[in-house]
């Protein structure tokens, strides 16, 4: 997604507007993991409760590990933003 045109700057650069992004809908579906993770306890689907845990578990390792990159990102020490001298 391209976010600036011409002379214009954008707050933003494609990489930190990419990565705020998947932390977003991480965080989402983490949300969302919880309410299905509930429904198959009511169910009474120990299986479904279990996939669902799992799904939960490796979103939020994913998670923390994209808000380190993010901070990185936004730091200036990976993807190619660091400016000398500023």
């Amino acid at each position: 997604m391209t976010h600036h045109t011409g002379n214009d700057k954008h707050p933003l650069s494609n990489l930190e507007y990419d990565w705020i992004t998947l932390i977003q809908n991480k965080a989402q579906a983490l949300i969302a993991y919880d309410a299905y993770i509930r429904d198959a306890e009511q169910a009474n689907s120990p299986e479904c409760v279990a996939l669902f845990k799992r799904i939960h578990q490796e979103d939020l390792r994913q998670l923390e590990e994209a808000k380190k990159h993010l901070q990185k990102v936004l730091g200036g020490t990976m993807g190619g933003q660091k400016q000398v001298g500023s």
